[in-house]
């Protein structure tokens, strides 16, 4: 039975010094779903790198890493800019008390791939948003990215102008696969309504985050809605297959 079970476990999650209640919460929700394994909890930001390269040397791969943006402690920032520098491929979620936290854009900015606020979290959430974040998909709903931009424009960042004249370099294609990051779709739900290969998709995916010299997919987000595309219509989908190299007759 151990075997089967730990053949289930494909998921590692590392948390960063959480508060014992918070941390005990969330291994309980965590254990729930067979997939995760819980690698551990880092002490701080120092030694989260560690902490993941042990756990890689173990045999147990970190996928994603839960932070908070600020504590007496953490630095989730800071935690986000040196995971994402040195592994990429591990997502990060930023889990918040606070819906006007500034910190939550700097995570964003810094390769975070969504964030959570605690008072809204249900095991359910948690458990869909580190499959989400997984899977390509980003973790931000409509009303936190709105508060999202809201803060970057209120904290003097790039303004709509600037980030609308950002997007003009992008084709058509890559505009329609901006507006479903923007919506938190994953790549397999972009390549079903676009008509499009999976391999496809990720180079479009790929394209549109370094075309915007974004950090994240969810930083690519607030960037579409910036521009003010989120949530318009895709163009051309009559025309996709006919139109779309390496798309789905």
């Amino acid at each position: 039975m151990a075997i089967e079970q730990r053949q289930h476990k494909n998921l590692g999650v590392l948390m960063i010094d959480f508060s014992p209640v918070v941390r005990e919460g969330l291994q309980a929700i965590l254990n729930k779903d067979k997939r995760i394994e819980v690698i551990g909890d880092a002490p701080n930001e120092g030694q989260v790198l560690q902490y993941i390269k042990r756990a890689r040397d173990r045999g147990q791969p970190v996928n994603v890493v839960l932070t908070e943006t600020m504590s007496g402690k953490v630095d989730g920032v800071q935690a986000t800019r040196l995971i994402k520098n040195e592994f990429p491929e591990i997502a990060v979620l930023v889990l918040t008390e606070n819906p006007n936290d500034s910190y939550v854009i700097d995570a964003i900015h810094a390769g975070a791939g969504g964030y959570i606020f605690l008072k809204d979290m249900t095991p359910e959430v948690l458990l869909q948003s580190i499959h989400r974040v997984v899977d390509g998909g980003t973790q931000m709903t409509t009303a936190l990215l709105r508060t999202a931009v809201e803060n970057l424009i209120q904290n003097g960042r790039k303004t709509l102008a600037v980030r609308t004249a950002e997007t003009a370099h992008l084709t058509e294609r890559e505009v329609d696969v901006l507006r479903l990051m923007g919506n938190g779709d994953s790549n397999k739900i972009i390549s079903a309504t676009l008509g499009i290969t999976m391999d496809t998709t990720k180079k479009h995916v790929r394209n549109v985050i370094d075309k915007l010299q974004a950090r994240s997919r969810t930083h690519a987000s607030i960037i579409a809605a910036q521009a003010g595309i989120v949530g318009n219509p895709i163009n051309g989908l009559g025309k996709v297959a006919q139109s779309e190299p390496g798309s789905v007759t």
